[in-house]
């Protein structure tokens, strides 16, 4: 049971620190880049919302299938496995935006 658990409160934190250092290492005020194909549009906020929601729609699966999976002895490397994978899914959303 702690797999999950653990992976609902590991994932969002080291994706949210990975993205803090990623604001902190730019400069305030640039631009995303996934953002530069539509600037002219002024369509930044959906390109986010639609790349956060990808990521996190993936994250959404991948986690309800570790639930899902049956809890025999066996099958733990194979939900640590989905566990890392649901958190690099996570952290892969800032590195996408830069």
């Amino acid at each position: 049971m702690l797999t999950p658990l653990i992976t609902l409160v590991l994932g969002p934190a080291v994706a949210a620190a990975v993205g803090m250092l990623m604001v902190l290492g730019e400069a305030f005020g640039e631009v995303p880049g996934v953002c530069a194909k539509t600037l002219a549009d002024n369509r930044c906020e959906e390109i986010t919302l639609e790349v956060v929601g990808q990521h996190l729609s993936v994250f959404g699966v991948l986690w309800l299938g570790l639930w899902l999976l049956p809890w025999w002895r066996g099958l733990r490397r194979v939900r640590i496995g989905i566990a890392v994978l649901a958190c690099l899914v996570l952290v892969a959303a800032p590195l996408r935006m830069n």
